[in-house]
């Protein structure tokens, strides 16, 4: 079996695929618009399907939007249930925390769930992947127990991922689906 790229080599594949640049374009003035960014996210469920599929970084083009909506459908509600869930209910925690005057708790606690997320997110996904049967989303102790198994492999990528997305959060667009494209990409070539 081949040994995964390393994060470095994973970016620089990506940037050297022909129309990287289109397609991050693309993708991010897409996410800027809710709703519009189902597409998006239909396009980051390809990127993960088809690295895992070729092994190596490829970007599929973006044509049949039917099939962009339908599998942004998809990435969106696995997205939603342990990417958006976590991090509310971290929010609501940190706010609880800082009320109580342990604000430095709460920022820290915070950016873990964020950490966390990326990684629990990517294995509730690479689960879904398997079958496209949402309910083995409800399998919350395999997609944990994955997440800890794959959390040393993917904790670097998720930190590159929240700090590509708090430093562009301006235009978050860009942040969240250039972060979730490296983040996809790497996880795939990790076989989750």
């Amino acid at each position: 079996m081949r040994e995964a790229p390393t994060l470095e080599e994973v970016i620089k594949q990506l940037i050297k695929l022909p129309k990287f640049w289109i397609s991050l374009l693309y993708g991010s003035l897409l996410s800027f618009v809710p709703i519009v960014n189902i597409f998006a996210f239909g396009y980051l469920y390809q990127v993960f399907r088809g690295v895992q599929h070729l092994g190596v970084p490829a970007l599929p083009p973006w044509h049949n939007w039917r099939e962009l909506f339908l599998d942004g459908v998809r990435f969106t509600i696995v997205w939603i249930c342990y990417w958006i869930v976590p991090i509310l209910l971290a929010a609501v925690f940190s706010s609880t925390l800082t009320h109580l005057g342990l604000g430095v708790f709460s920022g820290i606690l915070f950016f873990s769930i964020i950490l966390l997320s990326n990684i629990l997110f990517i294995t509730a996904l690479s689960h879904y992947k398997i079958q496209e049967n949402f309910k083995v989303l409800l399998s919350f102790r395999y997609i944990f127990n994955n997440a800890r198994t794959v959390f040393p492999d993917l904790i670097i990528p998720s930190v590159i991922f929240l700090g590509f997305f708090l430093w562009l959060l301006p235009f978050y667009g860009i942040g969240l689906f250039g972060g979730f494209l490296l983040l996809v990409t790497c996880a795939s070539l990790h076989h989750y």
